[in-house]
């Protein structure tokens, strides 16, 4: 019997440090193991300006989902979110940080009140008092505008108010930023006659150069910017303008350009999409961008990040395992033998002689 109580305990103490070993790997070593495999970008140049992309982190709200675990799953993103925000600053330190829409969920379809906290959310995972450059611009989901939605007034000028009202323009007087709003056909160019000084950023939610249009053509004549950054498709692309090139990247590298090269002399537009960083939109791969301007020059990689949803899995695999392993161990560990040795005890007394 003693010696069956310290298989017991021992048997158990196993799974307790393995659960726990789990739990250490899934949430704080796979992070720094996916760090790992980040390509850094040096800067050469004292002018060096390094940049952090996010797209589509889509801070979950409370609306469509509502089931019981819908608490846990906002918080498990917010999570996420946090950590590889984390792990990126500390990586590429940027000069600044650019979020390229749909910040909320939700945005467009929330209350006051539900706006409020949302955004509070994000200011939790986000806010840093050492980065504190930033530009941001609105998504669908943030204001409406998807599939033809209706775009209020009012969603744009809370999202204006909260996100909008202390952006960047223009940096180091050597880079220029302006806001694209394929949604609403619009951009920003508040100071056209001194654009030309500038390398000049076109910073849009949704795609522009795949889609040609008015917009686009307005962008080119008045713009002419050097390269756009978007999101929206929760993919990692690159669009070449006006050869119909697009280019699937996924690799763990780094891309250069020659923007000056690129504009006078091939007369290209360069955009590049930048995956969502989110695991709750779907996708098998999730990542930020991180580029770095040296003049005229451009780098540009993704900070690919953990899959979320397979750490989440070995969760309930190892779960399914402990509760299969616990009923197996105590079939084989419990009563029958007992059982068997007081029945020999009883068919050994009733063979006994009764006078």
């Amino acid at each position: 019997m003693a010696s069956l109580r310290i298989v017991n305990r021992l048997v158990c103490r196993g799974f307790v440090a393995l659960t726990l070993l789990l739990v250490f790997f899934n949430e704080f070593i796979v992070y720094y193991m996916a760090q790992s495999s980040w390509q850094p970008i040096d800067c050469k140049l004292d002018n060096c300006t390094r940049l952090l992309l996010i797209a589509d982190p889509q801070i979950l709200g409370n609306s469509y989902d509502r089931s019981s675990h819908s608490p846990l799953a906002r918080y498990d993103s917010d999570r996420y979110l946090a950590k590889t925000f984390e792990r990126a600053l500390a990586f590429t330190q940027p000069h600044i940080i650019v979020f390229l829409g749909d910040l909320l969920d939700e945005g467009n379809i929330a209350t006051a009140q539900e706006y409020k906290q949302y955004v509070q959310r994000f200011r939790r995972i986000y806010q840093n008092k050492k980065y504190k450059k930033r530009v941001h611009v609105p998504g669908d989901n943030d204001i409406g505008g998807e599939n033809g939605d209706y775009i209020s007034n009012s969603n744009q000028r809370r999202f204006e108010n909260e996100f909008m009202s202390e952006d960047l323009f223009d940096y180091d007087n050597h880079l220029r930023f302006f806001k694209i709003n394929r949604m609403l056909l619009d951009f920003t160019n508040p100071d056209r006659d001194n654009n030309a000084d500038r390398l000049r950023i076109g910073v849009s939610h949704a795609p522009l150069l795949i889609g040609g249009g008015p917009l686009l053509r307005a962008i080119i004549s008045d713009l002419d910017p050097h390269i756009i950054f978007s999101g929206h498709w929760h993919e990692s692309r690159i669009f070449i303008y006006p050869s119909t090139k697009v280019i699937n990247f996924y690799e763990n590298a780094v891309r250069h350009f020659d923007l000056k090269a690129l504009k006078e002399q091939e007369h290209s537009y360069l955009e590049i999409m930048v995956p969502t960083s989110s695991y709750r939109m779907g996708k098998s791969k999730i990542g930020m961008g991180y580029a770095v301007l040296e003049n005229y020059n451009l780098s540009y990689t993704v900070l690919w990040q953990p899959n979320r949803f397979i750490l989440l899995f070995t969760y309930v695999f190892w779960g399914l395992f402990v509760i299969c392993g616990a009923v197996v161990f105590k079939m084989m560990t419990r009563c029958p033998f007992r059982v068997a040795k007081r029945q020999t005890l009883y068919n050994r007394v009733s063979t006994i002689p009764q006078f």
